[in-house]
């Protein structure tokens, strides 16, 4: 083994002194940088914008709710899914709980629908649902359904609306347990239920007119009218909703997500028909985007009877 002079031994062992004193001291600095990271995670607010709700429960609901009235009757089926304040039309808005207690349920099940499309708001506690809807028998009314959805403070879902507009053509069939296509969830809103409200009443206000709403439909809205294929998306949408011409809008009731980003509205449409003055009512859902509020869903129910 060849001898090695002291000299070297001494030199070499300081540069291993130093190597590994550099080496403690990057240890540290990385150890202090972790630590730091972690409790700023662990402090740091969750943005309720990166939360993503899921339609899945709305599109469950109703799908609850159909097979129910299949099995029991509509008229049963719509009280056990009927929110307290629930509205529905006959031939104006009414109390629904109140109105379905007059009706004498005969365990028809001649009423059937399925969802289509379907949208929830970010806070998970408010949506909606569309599609088509039969009525068999002799009439054999066909249309598109819609309901708006809230859940309850137990958890339970219930519908706040529901009403239908008849078409001669449903579109294709959806199949029981087909994936439903919704639109996408909103990523902010208003800063709660009172201020999204205020803000579609001054927008309502402002455009009470059919060609000014038209402005603000969202790129993938959907419009229905009577009697008219269902428009889907932005230009097809557009040109439907324009046609109705002088036909103005005047809100009753609206409700909010407590998200602040999903709104509906229910109201009156007056416009006259050949010369002829007529009142309809319209059901409308506002979602903000990142361009501000934009209507989603929009349709119109004639006044029936009455």
């Amino acid at each position: 083994m060849p001898r090695v002079a002291p000299e070297t031994l001494a030199v070499a062992a300081c540069v291993d002194c130093a190597t590994v004193r550099a080496l403690v001291r990057v240890m540290k600095y990385l150890l202090l940088a972790l630590v730091l990271a972690l409790g700023a995670c662990a402090s740091a607010p969750v943005s309720e914008d990166r939360l993503e709700a899921s339609p899945a429960p709305v599109i469950a609901a109703e799908r609850a709710f159909a097979a129910d009235a299949a099995r029991r009757g509509w008229v049963a089926a719509f009280r056990t899914y009927a929110a307290a304040d629930a509205i529905m039309l006959s031939p104006d808005p009414v109390n629904a709980q109140a109105q379905l207690a007059e009706i004498e349920g005969d365990g028809s099940t001649a009423l059937d629908w399925r969802p289509a499309y379907a949208g929830i708001s970010r806070s998970g506690d408010f949506g909606f649902t569309t599609g088509p809807f039969q009525m068999r028998g002799r009439d054999g009314i066909i249309g598109h359904y819609f309901t708006v959805w809230r859940r309850q403070s137990d958890g339970d879902w219930k519908w706040i609306f529901d009403a239908g507009t008849d078409v001669r053509d449903p579109g294709p069939a959806v199949e029981p347990d087909a994936a439903i296509p919704s639109i996408v969830v909103a990523t902010g809103g208003a800063s709660g239920e009172e201020t999204a409200i205020a803000a579609i009443a001054a927008l309502e206000e402002a455009n009470a007119r059919s060609v000014s709403l038209a402005g603000l439909l969202a790129d993938d809205a959907r419009v229905n009218r009577p009697y008219e294929p269902a428009a889907v998306g932005g230009q097809a949408a557009f040109r439907l909703m324009a046609a109705e011409g002088g036909a103005t809008f005047t809100s009753l009731r609206r409700e909010a997500a407590s998200g602040g980003d999903m709104v509906f509205s229910l109201g009156e449409v007056r416009d006259s028909n050949e010369g002829v003055e007529r009142l309809r009512y319209y059901a409308r859902i506002w979602q903000w985007r990142p361009e501000g509020w934009r209507i989603v869903f929009d349709e119109i129910v004639p006044r029936r009877g009455g």
